[in-house]
């Protein structure tokens, strides 16, 4: 009964989000760049999210270089500075501006060197989850009395990173950025997260899947996020375009890395050789605060089958809709629904695992791609401009054929509630209470319970 009643919350409150569309579409709209969004005029009053954003500038600190020529004014170099935030694919947990950048007289091009430090430790109890990242998934089953409760932490995803901002007669405006997350082996080896280019509406490199939202994701401080949302960086290229700066158009081309299940003795995998093909659509009003996103993706998957010798291809595919909706100027909707068969590589939660396509019951040497359906819903409270709340629900289940391993992942939950303090714009503490469960296809299950403290510094 309760499974059925957070179930029917997640989507209905997911609809009522999208119900605030036709409110809120119709309020004055003003040009979408990162530039309005942190210099607002000043007739035009900032929402808290935009003042935030406008303190980390203003605490920012420009060295320039080019000996005794005449330099550009603060306001033209803070302005290069403001498209670090012109990011259709930005995350709440991703790096704010760097504290210290280089920066040319004529303010053309930026360079700046920053890092989060992330502080965290958590308490578990009713339950087991290894790690920082609270994923339903890896929830212990059975549970054990020797893990049913403990206490850990670390500083696992802590960042450096690298950032160049610039404009050219022959290129246009361009960006550089590459990151590093100390959440490698064991969450402390240091692993390469994001390394792209971006020049006019192209980026190359290793980014944020265009099968994505993550502006639609709530703002929560568990690493992992709610367990329902679409999440992946991949090796791309992309061309994305946006029109009046309300209507944005992106496709790209991505390199592939499926994830089939071939533990039976029948069947192998076989590489990856055919690209994924992603894209989106999306409209955005409250300067870039508020929008709906439609995306979807396509993908080809191989494996070979032992017992005939063959080589068998499956296509898979998935659809996304996100949105962010801010309901004046203290509230904040989030809401995001995935669908799709073969997508679980993108998936919050089964991306831990090998679900993009199972084996055949009663058909030794075959595999299918499994139907999968993610829901993630989310409110955010500003209490003040430097105190905020949020409450995420998360959802995702697997529809797979009856005679499936009992073992399999049949769907997990998830809730995360939080309260976050800005002790100055660049240093941060938060207390979050995290929830979860896993349940399989034989009924068993498990749950989870964490309580987690955070402090985040950025320079």
């Amino acid at each position: 009964m309760k499974n059925t009643l957070l179930r029917s919350y997640v989507l209905i409150s997911t609809f009522s989000v999208l119900g605030y569309l036709t409110t809120y579409a119709n309020s004055p709209t003003y040009p979408s760049s990162a530039a309005t969004d942190v210099q607002a005029a000043d007739s035009v009053k900032l929402y808290p999210e935009e003042q935030q954003r406008s303190d980390l500038l203003k605490d920012s600190k420009i060295i320039f270089t080019g000996g005794d020529a005449t330099r550009a004014p603060r306001d033209s170099a803070l302005s290069l500075m403001s498209r670090f935030y012109d990011d259709q694919f930005r995350h709440s947990q991703d790096p704010e501006a760097p504290m210290f950048t280089f920066m040319s007289n004529d303010a053309d091009i930026a360079m700046g060197i920053g890092a989060n430090l992330v502080l965290s430790g958590w308490f578990n109890w009713n339950g087991y989850i290894p790690g920082g990242d609270f994923s339903p998934y890896n929830i212990q089953i059975p549970r054990s009395p020797e893990n049913n409760k403990s206490l850990d932490g670390g500083a696992s995803g802590t960042n450096l990173f690298f950032s160049v901002l610039g404009t050219n007669e022959k290129l246009g405006n361009y960006r550089v950025f590459v990151q590093g997350k100390f959440n490698g082996y064991s969450h402390k080896g240091f692993k390469l997260s994001k390394a792209w280019v971006q020049i006019r509406d192209f980026t190359a490199g290793l980014a944020t899947t265009t099968f994505s939202d993550p502006a639609s994701e709530p703002d929560v401080l568990d690493p992992a996020g709610a367990n329902g949302v679409v999440s992946k960086s991949n090796l791309l290229l992309r061309y994305l375009k946006t029109f009046k700066g309300k209507w944005s158009v992106a496709g790209s081309v991505e390199w592939p890395s499926s994830q089939p299940d071939v533990s039976g003795a029948d069947v192998n995998k076989c590489l990856d050789y055919v690209p994924d093909i992603a894209a989106f659509g999306q409209y955005q009003w409250n300067r870039g605060l508020s929008h709906v996103r439609l995306a979807g993706i396509m993908r080809t998957m191989a494996y070979r089958n032992l017992i005939n010798g063959t080589t068998k291809h499956v296509t898979g595919w998935g659809a996304l809709l996100g949105s962010t909706v801010k309901a004046g100027r203290n509230v904040t909707f989030y809401a995001q629904a995935s669908v799709g068969q073969g997508i679980t590589a993108y998936t919050g939660d089964l991306s831990n695992g090998d679900y993009d396509l199972l084996a055949t019951p009663g058909k030794n040497g075959c595999l299918y791609a499994p139907t999968t359906l993610g829901a993630t819903f989310g409110v955010k409270y500003f209490w003040m401009n430097n105190l905020t709340s949020t409450v995420a629900l998360g959802t995702l289940r697997t529809y797979a054929k009856d005679g499936t391993n009992d073992d399999t992942y049949k769907y997990g939950q998830y809730l995360a509630a939080n309260l976050i303090y800005n002790i100055t714009p660049r240093m941060q503490i938060g207390m979050e209470y995290e929830a979860g469960k896993r349940m399989n296809f034989n009924g068993t299950h498990g749950n989870a319970n964490r309580l987690q403290a955070v402090f985040v510094a950025s320079f």
